[in-house]
């Protein structure tokens, strides 16, 4: 069972993760925290085995970075459109995914980075940017 933890700030968002995550009988959401505070205490108690992480919670990582480690915690990064891949290879993360993402991919790189992968989203890994090509 891969645990996971997703932390953004964005309600409907995260439920909507929650939701696609609760489809898959391999993953057990073992946290939400909705701000880099919650993110702290929900740290204490679980211990996931990937970390979902948006973006606007990256000024925490300093202090989380020696959990990631000691705990073999996959990050996955979960980014804005507008953020710059670029900056986000200097951190420790498993994978990078964008909002954009597809359900199945979404789940897929969940899947890969729990089992010590890499993966980033590019335009070949949106799946419905490769159906409407394809229409």
């Amino acid at each position: 069972m891969i645990e996971v933890v997703i932390a953004d700030g964005q309600e409907l968002f995260r439920r909507g993760l929650v939701e696609i995550l609760a489809v898959a009988e391999d993953v057990r959401i073992v946290g939400q925290p909705q701000s880099p505070e919650e993110l702290l205490s929900t740290l204490r108690e679980a211990d996931p085995h990937v970390l979902i992480l948006s973006t606007n919670f990256l000024p925490v990582i300093s202090k989380i970075e020696r959990q990631l480690e000691q705990r073999r915690m996959a990050l996955l990064l979960l980014a804005e459109e507008y953020d710059q891949t670029a900056y986000l290879q200097w951190l420790p993360a498993k994978g990078v995914v964008y909002r954009s993402i597809d359900e199945i991919a979404f789940v897929d790189a969940v899947r890969r980075v729990a089992h010590g992968e890499l993966f980033v989203q590019n335009s070949s890994s949106d799946i419905r940017k490769a159906k409407s090509e394809g229409e």
